[in-house]
């Protein structure tokens, strides 16, 4: 059950998000681009999706807010929270609707402990990748963000860069060498649509995530995250979890809910969700 304070946060949270996507839920299509997105998400027609620029900040303002109240409750934990305090330069895949940016944004400023997060001389870098231009929703959520919060860019710097992980370049492999933690939040889907690259994209991280520094990968934790390779069905984490030579698990949950306060104030249905958590250190 979420305390008084859980939900308090949350709304802060709500409120960033009400706020930039303002504009995107007034438009007379937004019902209409929402029904579309639900059609080819079901039959995984992700570049339908995130090459169409109309669709981005509908996205957002619908998918976003549950994802970033989940990642604030992750960001929270005692283990993230101790990665926070060394204000590290964080690696955001496929992170361009703007989830990361939020959630550990509100983790850095909000969460339970994070008087300590940020406390050295640099400021926390938040840098999100994607393979399509999100860049103009995330100057706008950044913008509210500081706005809201208050929170300056010595506090916090963000980042955005266009790359596509299936097609890996010099670029990205030196933003996840240099990074002290790689997030792969709600991706492995979109990534293995093309099975040959994204076996590429785990041999990279494998690769380039530096010793000491950090790997989170979450997903979630029903079937469709589930891989099929032959005629046998994987879990994505499975494949990190058998490199055990390499990634020493600090976390490792396959199956938990988050589930939001009651009563939120939000224009849109904001559901509950069930993911997996890995949390993996890079020996």
């Amino acid at each position: 059950m979420s305390s008084p304070q859980d939900k308090e946060q949350q709304q802060r949270i709500l409120n960033v998000l009400r706020m930039a996507c303002a504009e995107a839920m007034r438009r007379p299509d937004f019902a209409e681009r929402l029904q579309d997105m639900k059609q080819k998400f079901y039959v995984r027609d992700f570049d339908g999706i995130f090459l169409d620029p109309t669709n981005l900040s509908v996205y957002t303002a619908q998918y976003v807010p549950r994802r970033a109240l989940c990642y604030y409750e992750i960001f929270s934990r005692p283990e993230l929270q101790d990665i926070l305090a060394t204000s590290p330069n964080i690696y955001c895949l496929g992170a361009g609707s703007g989830s990361e940016l939020v959630g550990i944004s509100a983790a850095s400023k909000c969460a339970p402990g994070a008087a300590n997060a940020g406390s050295t001389a640099r400021p926390i870098t938040i840098h999100s990748q994607d393979y399509t231009d999100w860049s103009s929703i995330l100057t706008t959520l950044e913008d509210t963000i500081r706005y809201k919060w208050g929170i300056g860019a010595q506090q916090i710097k963000y980042q955005f860069s266009m790359d596509n992980l299936l097609q890996m370049s010099p670029d990205i492999e030196h933003n996840i060498a240099s990074a002290q933690l790689v997030t792969a939040m709600f991706i492995f889907n979109e990534l293995f649509s093309d099975k040959t690259n994204a076996m590429n994209f785990v041999k990279a991280i494998v690769k380039c995530v530096a010793p000491g520094a950090y790997f989170l990968l979450v997903d979630s934790a029903g079937s469709f995250s589930s891989i099929q390779i032959g005629t046998k069905s994987y879990m994505s984490y499975m494949f990190f979890d058998s490199l055990a030579k390499h990634f020493t698990p600090v976390i490792s949950e396959d199956s938990k809910w988050f589930r939001h306060a009651p009563n939120l104030d939000y224009p849109l249905n904001v559901e509950n969700m069930r993911y997996f958590i890995r949390l993996y250190r890079k020996t």
